[in-house]
């Protein structure tokens, strides 16, 4: 059983030849998919950092049949690694639990945006920073913020 402290790897195997940049083309969803993880055992995660691995390397499993077949494929395994931090707040989520995922996707984006510009040399936030800092500004500021913002 994982439990606060301890690092967790999520990983996906692409083909090098048709994906030149996997950790941008995948690396919101492979967020998500953690973020989920964590969420059932209702614990947080910190900063996500992706590695590029290619069959051989330590940690890595053999090449899937199917990737295997695929004639001129140069198979790679995309992995994310994470480390549980603090237990989960068990009541509502304020705001958040309210909203549409459409809603919390583009807030969380908005939120990123201008954590970046007042504190640029900072890592990104989590989705779960995002979160408490889009409960804590109260309903009235979110809803100018979804009526006024354009995310592209």
């Amino acid at each position: 059983m994982t439990k606060v402290g301890d690092e967790v790897e999520f990983a996906i195997w692409f083909d090098a030849n048709e994906h030149s940049d996997p950790i941008n083309s995948c690396s919101k969803s492979m967020e998500d998919a953690i973020d989920v993880i964590h969420g059932k055992r209702n614990i947080s995660h910190g900063k996500i950092s992706y590695e590029i691995l290619k069959p051989g390397d330590d940690r890595v499993p053999s090449v899937p049949r199917w990737l295997e077949n695929i004639n001129g494929s140069v198979p790679r395994l995309l992995v994310a690694t994470t480390k549980m931090t603090n237990k989960v707040r068990q009541e509502s989520m304020g705001i958040i639990g309210d909203l549409d995922k459409k809603d919390i996707a583009r807030l969380r984006v908005i939120t990123q945006r201008e954590h970046h510009k007042v504190y640029p040399n900072d890592d990104p936030l989590t989705n779960y920073e995002c979160d408490q800092i889009i409960d804590k500004l109260g309903i009235q500021i979110v809803m100018d913020q979804l009526r006024s913002s354009t995310i592209n």
